[in-house]
């Protein structure tokens, strides 16, 4: 996949809010997108990411997905951090997500440093936050970034052994950032079934990671089984919403 083609095409056809007849996405455009963070949480964040920023320590990552293009197994926070996902737009898109719809429990596949688990906490502070990092060197380094916070439950886990144990609730946000192997991806998202509900609103990060994670989110938006999505170019917004007509669609961010 050549990612600089695909955004240029992306770019070409995305849209704003003009022209959107779909009341939920109507809604997501137009008061969703629209929140902003409040001046304690941008400290807050602010501090968090100078600190990752400028933190040359390293650790041994255990990579149980499909690893870095750039990085080797002995990395610096600051390399780890600067490679996020969950930082800048997409970071506040986890923020808006959070505070908008309030789910009250939150899975996020891929702890890493904590980052996108601050986003989705201060997004909604009531939320049961429950995030799952195999690594449990970068998990170490979360826990301390993230503090003694009650509502969120960090796991050692892959998420292939996650999956495997009895899980006795269901999730109304799923934030999927890791991993990226597209035939892993569909793997997940069928074994999420039973634990999410119709208005679970998946987030799926890298969905133009590699040509299997992109032919992956494409399956997932052709199917029956999902009414609703959103192409975010690096990030794709899926849900199964089916009281409402199949819609797609692809959208600025």
């Amino acid at each position: 996949m050549i990612v600089a083609l695909e955004y240029i095409k992306y770019r070409w056809i995305a849209k704003g809010r003009h022209g959107i007849h779909s009341p939920f996405v109507f809604d997501y455009l137009d008061t969703c997108q629209k929140i902003r963070l409040s001046k304690t949480d941008k400290a807050t964040l602010r501090k968090l990411t100078a600190e990752l920023s400028k933190d040359k320590s390293e650790i041994q990552i255990n990579d149980f997905g499909a690893g870095s293009r750039k990085m080797g197994e002995v990395r610096k926070i600051s390399d780890i951090f600067r490679t996020s996902s969950s930082y800048g737009k997409y970071g506040l898109l986890l923020y808006q997500l959070a505070k908008h719809y309030k789910p009250a429990s939150i899975l996020e596949f891929g702890t890493s440093l904590g980052v996108g688990t601050t986003y989705l906490n201060l997004g909604n502070p009531n939320a049961k936050i429950t995030t799952i990092e195999a690594c449990n060197n970068t998990r170490k380094r979360a826990i301390q970034h993230l503090g003694d916070i009650s509502n969120i439950e960090s796991i050692n886990s892959t998420f292939d052994d996650f999956l495997n144990d009895p899980i006795d609730q269901k999730f109304d946000l799923v934030f999927v950032d890791g991993h990226h192997d597209g035939t892993a991806l569909l793997d997940y998202m069928n074994r999420l079934a039973p634990i999410t509900h119709d208005k679970t609103v998946f987030v799926l990060d890298d969905i133009r990671w590699s040509n299997s994670m992109f032919e992956s989110w494409n399956t997932l938006i052709e199917s029956n089984e999902y009414h609703l999505s959103v192409d975010h170019f690096r990030v794709g917004i899926i849900a199964r919403r089916s009281i409402q007509e199949k819609e797609h669609f692809i959208l600025k961010l």
